[in-house]
Order: structure tokens, then sequence, then C-alpha cells
């Protein structure tokens, strides 16, 4: 009789304990909120294809069966996050609540079908969001999109082209606000300034 593997049971009683359970724990910031995130982070990591060390996976964040979901060390899938892959996380990225990552899409090219009958889009490419980005509340980044090393991507934006790295991205569609890299603004004749 050939061994059954154990990875689809870990992988289904992993899913069960974290959408019933672990998805509903308090945030990280709350009282009893660093046991919730170990419990979160912990249930995810054998969900995701990949997990990094220090990952902080936070309160009702969503992100289907996990696969095709890789995340770096030291990131973070913020509150109420959507994240449906593949999408590749790097290291140091933050993300700010209610932020929407999708690989994927409705289709809605046969008017004679209603388009909740019509499945989905085969993925236009994974997304992949490189080292060291910080991703503001409410921001979506749809498939097919590289957000660059460094960048940061503005509370509300909507991200439908690759990011340059180092950019400073706002609006809907977003686009590129300026560069973190002083050099870039002065020749463009900004002043440089400090974000903070």
């Amino acid at each position: 009789m050939p061994k059954v593997s154990a990875r689809p049971a870990l992988r289904g009683f992993a899913y069960l304990a974290y959408y019933a359970i672990g998805s509903h724990l308090p945030r990280s910031y709350a009282p009893l909120g660093r046991l919730g995130a170990v419990l979160r982070t912990a249930t995810a990591r054998q969900l995701f294809d990949r997990t990094g060390h220090s990952v902080n996976v936070e309160h009702g964040a969503h992100f289907g069966s996990g696969r095709g979901i890789r995340i770096g060390h030291r990131s973070g899938i913020g509150i109420d996050a959507e994240i449906l892959g593949p999408v590749t996380i790097g290291d140091d990225v933050m993300m700010g609540p209610r932020c929407v990552i999708i690989s994927t899409d409705h289709r809605f090219d046969d008017v004679a079908v209603p388009m909740n009958r019509q499945g989905w889009t085969p993925s236009s490419g994974p997304v992949v969001i490189e080292d060291d980005v910080w991703i503001g509340a409410n921001v979506t980044i749809t498939a097919g999109v590289t957000v660059g090393r460094g960048s940061v991507l503005a509370a509300g934006a909507v991200v439908t082209k690759d990011v340059p790295p180092f950019s400073i991205m706002g609006g809907v569609p977003a686009r590129r606000l300026k560069s973190r890299l002083p050099d870039e603004n002065t020749r463009a004749g900004a002043a440089p300034r400090h974000i903070s």
C-alpha cells in the first residue's frame, strides 16, 4: 500500500484552525494580541508556500488556501487584507489594513453569459512585492504587477502597472509622485524632503 503524505491533512487542519479561530483572534497590538499573532502566523505557515522568520499575519487577513503565497523575513500582512496568489512578498514589507492583492480576475468577455458564471481568467502573472516596501491602508495591487524595492504605496492607491524601485506612488490609478532617492528629486526640480 502506498504511503499517504500527512501534508494535505496538515494543510486541511491549518486551514480550519486559521479561518475558524486564528483570523478572529485579537490584533497584534491589542491585549493578548501577541498570542493571537503567534497562532495566526503558525497556522498560516502551514498554508503558504514559503514563510520567512518574524512574519506577522494580522487579524482578519484572508488568503484562500494560501497556495502560491510566499512571504519573506520580517514582513507583515495587514488587518483584513485579501491576498489571492500567486503573490510573492519580499523581506521587511509593511502592509496597512484592508489591502487587496489579487493575481486573477473574473471573466466578462461573453455578454450572453452572466459574469458570475464565466469563471476566472488565468493569472496574467504573479504579484511580486520586492524588499523594504511600505503598502499603505486600502491599497489594491492587480495581477502581474511588480512593486520595486524600497517603494511606498500611498493609502488608497490602485496599482495596475509595475512600480520602479524607490518610488512613492499614489492615486487611482497609481502614478509616480516622486522618488525616495534625493538625487532624482533634485534633478527633477523638487527640493529633497524627509519622508516620515
